[in-house]
C-alpha cells in the first residue's frame, strides 16, 4: 500500500472533513496508484524475495510523498527546505513564509511524525486558518514538546483551535503565542485551556492586545492552573487597577515560578497590586516589572513588601521614574534579612552616591547583583560639560510633543528613505486605516527605525497619549 493512500485513511480517522478537495485529489493518487500496482503484477507474476524487499522500500515512512501530495492537491509549491529536515529533532522553520494553505500541507505529515521534538513557526503568516491546521495537527501528534507560532497574526480564530487543542493535548509543554492579535474576547479561550492542561511548563502571551477585562479572566486561568511555571505577558494593555485582579490570580497559584510583566505601564496602582502579591506569594522566583511607569510611591510599596518575602530571586524594575528615592527603598528591601534576592535590575535609573555606598556596603554581606544607571554626583567640579542632548528621531527629546510626534517620525523616515507607510498597510489586514501601539512599535522595528532602550518608555507615552482605544492612524505617512 503506498504512502498517500495511509494518509488518505489517517485523515479519515483524526476527524478531518473526507469531502475536502485534498481528500478528493488523494483518493485520486491513489486509485492510480492502485491501477499501476495491478498492471506491474500482472506483467510480473513471479515475485522474488529482492522484488518484494525493494516494494517495502518505496513505503516512505518519512512522509515525503504524502506532503507532495497534499502540496499539489491544494496548489501549494513544495518547501525543499521542510522536505530536507522534517525528520529533524529540532525543526525550524521561522519566516518562511508559509501561510495558511503551506500550513495544512505540513500538518499532514507532521501528524504522524515520530522525530520533530520542538516545532519553530515563526513569523509565516498563517492566520486563523493556518493555526487552526496546526492545532488540528497537534490533536494527533504526541511527540512535539515545544512549539513556537509567534507573530502569525492567529487573532480569534486561532486562539480558539489552539486553545481547544491545549485541552486534550498530553505532551507540549512549551508554546509561544506571542504576537498573534489575541484580545479580551479571546481571554476566555485561555482560562479553558490553563484550567483544564496538566503539561505546559512555559507559555507566552506577550506582545498582544489583553487589557483590562482580560487581567481577570487570566489572574482566574493562572490561579486555576497546577502546572505552568513561566509566564510572559509582558507588551500587552494591563493597565492600573486591573493588575489586581491578575496578581490575585499569581498568589493563588502554587507553582508558577517567573512572571514578565514589563512594558504594561499599570504605574503605581499596578505597582501596589506586585507589593501585595510580593508579600503573599511564596513560590514566584522571577519578577519583572520594568517599563511601566512606577514611581517612587510604588518603589516604596515594593521596597516594603521584600521585607515579608523569601522566595523571589531575581526582581527586575529598570526603566522606570522611581527616582533616587525610590532607587534606595528598593535597595533597603533586598537588604532585608529574610530576602534572598540576589539580582536587582535597576537599568536607567539614576542612582546617587548614597545608593552606590549601600550598595557596596550590601555586597559585603549579600551575594548580590546590582544592575543601576549612571551615579549622579552631589557636587560640582569646576564647570561641567555640557551633557549632550537625547535625540528622538533626530530631535532633541525636550521638543516632541503627542502633538508633534508623528510628525517627527515622517520626517525622521522621509530623511532616512523609510517607506513606513507600506509596513502599516501590510500590517492592517483589516483596512482601518490604523494600528493599534504594539503594531506601531513593531513597524517601526521591523521597517529599521531605531530607538535608543532609554528612550523607548518615552515613546510608548508619547503613542499612548495620542491613541485613542490604542489606535494610531497611520495615514500620515502615506502621503509625500
Amino acid at each position: 500500500m503506498s504512502l498517500t493512500v495511509v494518509a488518505e485513511e489517517e485523515e479519515t480517522e483524526t476527524g478531518l472533513n473526507p469531502e475536502s478537495e485534498t481528500n478528493k485529489i488523494l483518493k485520486t493518487f491513489k486509485a492510480r496508484q492502485k491501477k499501476e500496482k495491478e498492471i506491474s503484477s500482472d506483467d510480473d507474476s513471479d515475485d522474488t524475495d529482492l522484488e518484494l524487499e525493494e516494494e517495502k522500500e518505496e513505503f516512505d515512512v518519512t512522509g515525503r510523498n504524502q506532503y507532495l501530495a497534499v502540496c499539489k492537491a491544494l496548489g501549494v509549491i513544495p518547501s525543499s527546505y521542510f522536505l530536507r529536515h522534517m525528520q529533524d529533532s529540532a525543526l525550524s522553520l521561522r519566516h518562511h513564509g508559509i501561510g495558511s494553505l503551506g500550513a495544512k500541507a505540513i500538518s499532514f505529515p507532521l501528524m504522524n511524525n515520530t522525530t520533530v521534538i520542538s516545532l519553530d513557526l515563526q513569523d509565516n503568516w498563517l492566520e486563523g486558518d493556518g493555526g487552526e491546521s496546526i492545532a488540528r495537527m497537534l490533536k494527533e501528534n504526541c511527540y512535539i514538546t515545544e512549539l513556537d507560532i509567534s507573530e502569525n497574526r492567529l487573532g480569534s480564530k486561532g486562539a480558539k483551535s489552539i486553545c481547544n487543542m491545549l485541552i486534550t493535548n498530553t505532551t507540549l509543554k512549551n508554546i509561544n503565542l506571542s504576537g498573534n492579535l489575541f484580545t479580551d474576547q479571546d481571554a476566555g479561550y485561555f482560562l479553558e485551556a490553563f484550567s483544564e492542561n496538566s503539561r505546559l511548563k512555559f507559555v507566552n502571551l506577550s506582545h498582544n492586545e489583553f487589557s483590562d477585562h482580560a487581567a481577570g479572566v487570566l489572574g482566574q486561568a493562572i490561579a486555576e492552573n497546577e502546572t505552568v511555571e513561566e509566564l510572559d505577558l509582558s507588551w500587552n494593555f494591563l493597565r492600573r487597577g486591573s493588575t489586581l485582579k491578575l496578581c490575585e490570580g499569581i498568589w493563588s497559584n502554587c507553582r508558577l515560578r517567573e512572571i514578565n510583566l514589563a512594558m504594561n505601564g499599570f504605574g503605581d496602582e499596578g505597582a501596589l497590586a506586585v507589593a501585595e502579591l510580593l508579600k503573599r506569594s511564596t513560590t514566584l522566583h522571577v519578577i519583572d516589572i520594568s517599563f511601566n511607569r512606577i514611581s517612587q510611591i510604588g518603589a516604596t510599596a515594593i521596597g516594603k513588601a521584600l521585607d515579608q518575602n523569601d522566595a523571589l530571586r531575581t526582581l527586575r524594575i529598570g526603566h522606570n521614574p522611581v527616582g533616587v528615592v525610590g532607587a534606595k527603598e528598593i535597595l533597603k528591601g533586598v537588604g532585608y534579612e529574610h530576602c534572598v534576592v540576589s539580582l536587582l535590575d535597576l537599568s536607567g535609573v539614576e542612582v546617587d552616591k548614597e545608593f552606590r555606598e549601600m550598595k557596596q556596603a550590601l555586597e559585603e554581606t549579600k551575594e548580590i547583583q546590582v544592575i543601576h544607571g549612571v551615579v549622579l554626583s552631589d557636587y560640582v567640579i569646576h564647570v561641567k560639560p555640557k551633557k549632550a542632548k537625547e535625540l528622538l528621531f533626530g530631535v532633541p527629546v525636550s521638543d516632541v510633543n503627542p502633538t508633534n510626534i508623528l510628525q517627527t517620525i515622517k520626517k525622521h523616515c522621509q530623511e532616512h528613505e523609510i517607506r513606513l507607510g507600506e509596513t502599516f498597510v501590510g500590517m492592517d489586514k483589516k483596512k482601518l486605516g490604523s494600528v493599534t501601539i504594539q503594531e506601531f512599535l513593531q513597524g517601526l522595528q521591523s521597517s529599521g527605525v531605531e530607538v535608543q532602550d532609554s528612550l523607548a518608555s518615552t515613546l510608548v507615552n508619547l503613542l499612548d497619549d495620542i491613541a485613542p482605544e490604542n489606535l494610531i492612524n497611520y495615514s500620515i505617512f502615506r502621503g509625500k
